[in-house]
């Protein structure tokens, strides 16, 4: 049985097939030298498959995606773990996959055994969903950007209000956790931070917040590093006690969406959840993997064969990787 995983829309797409023995994986990027590629459409992708794989869709017995419907004029649901959808050629069965369960699938090629536990925080998953608990492959909790606001889109605002430069919209956060080191805490303004979680994080990162702390808008401005590392500090907080409102010390945990990248929080998180896994490819270039994971779930398959992940990319050279490991070696000697 052949098997396709797709991540399409406007951002790092990414594409998983399952040839009937192993997996094959490329992130389009790495085709077109341009960095957080998304096909946009619904088509392009067969032509990469072509390129690559010499394989059409034709060839495949079952397609998974998942997208943003409403690029498509397709309807706005976040179905779990999946529905049904009919886009591509008749003689497939195409399934669109929970956004975030396919992020807590794609654990796999790190851990055979695959955890049973996950959180999943990013800019939203499916449509409105900014957060999802999952235990045993089912949901326990979920937050929606309407009523909680998302902590991936508050980190970007962030940006925007700073007036961060960048290349794409997906690199803000990054840029905002590191200007944070430049401000300094301020206690005082912590204190009044008392009665915010994950439930309410728009209402946290508020900048009237600052400016009703400050008195005076001119000064909050003047001031806005030190509210930005404030504000980033009690993020810390808020995850940790997410966590610990989830999860025991002890549990295997898997931690993605764009949010899992931050560094500095998830130091934290490590000192009190030993086993938390925090995946390499958290953010949207790991969903075709989760993809085809799920794939092979509901069709009863042999677990995959290993594969030398990460380095499971396209790669014109088949030497790359001896190639950087003896550049490496140079340097360190």
């Amino acid at each position: 049985m052949k098997l396709l995983g797709l991540r399409l829309c406007d951002h790092d797409s990414n594409i998983s097939y399952f040839d009937g023995d192993i997996v094959h994986y490329v992130k389009t990027e790495r085709l077109l030298q341009d960095k957080h590629h998304g096909y946009n459409n619904l088509y392009e992708w067969v032509n990469t498959i072509k390129e690559l794989w010499n394989i059409t869709p034709k060839d495949i017995d079952y397609i998974g995606i998942v997208l943003d419907p409403w690029r498509y004029g397709l309807p706005k649901d976040s179905s779990f773990p999946h529905v049904d959808y009919n886009l591509f050629e008749k003689n497939n069965k195409v399934l669109k996959i929970n956004h975030h369960y396919a992020h807590h699938l794609s654990a796999w090629p790190l851990h055979t055994d695959l955890p049973s536990s996950s959180i999943i925080i990013d800019g939203y998953g499916d449509y409105n969903i900014s957060w999802t608990v999952i235990k045993e492959h089912k949901i326990i909790d979920q937050g929606y950007i309407d009523v909680n606001g998302s902590l991936g889109q508050e980190m970007q605002k962030v940006g925007d209000l700073l007036k961060v430069r960048y290349s794409h919209e997906a690199d803000i956060a990054g840029k905002v956790m590191g200007i944070q080191a430049y401000g300094k805490l301020d206690k005082e303004f912590l204190e009044t931070l008392n009665n915010y979680s994950l439930k309410n994080i728009k209402e946290l990162f508020n900048f009237n917040l600052w400016v009703n702390y400050k008195k005076d808008f001119l000064i909050a401005s003047l001031n806005m590093l030190d509210w930005l590392t404030t504000i980033h500090y009690k993020t810390s907080k808020i995850l940790l006690d997410t966590f610990i409102s989830y999860f025991n010390f002890q549990e295997k945990i898997v931690y993605a969406g764009g949010v899992a990248q931050n560094v500095i929080w998830n130091a934290e998180l490590k000192k009190q959840f030993p086993n938390l896994i925090v995946l390499p490819h958290c953010a949207d270039e790991g969903l075709s993997l989760g993809i085809i994971e799920y794939l092979r779930r509901i069709n009863n398959l042999p677990k995959f064969k290993p594969i030398s992940f990460p380095y499971i990319g396209y790669q014109k050279n088949k030497n790359l990787y001896e190639q950087t490991r003896r550049a490496i070696q140079r340097l360190t000697s």
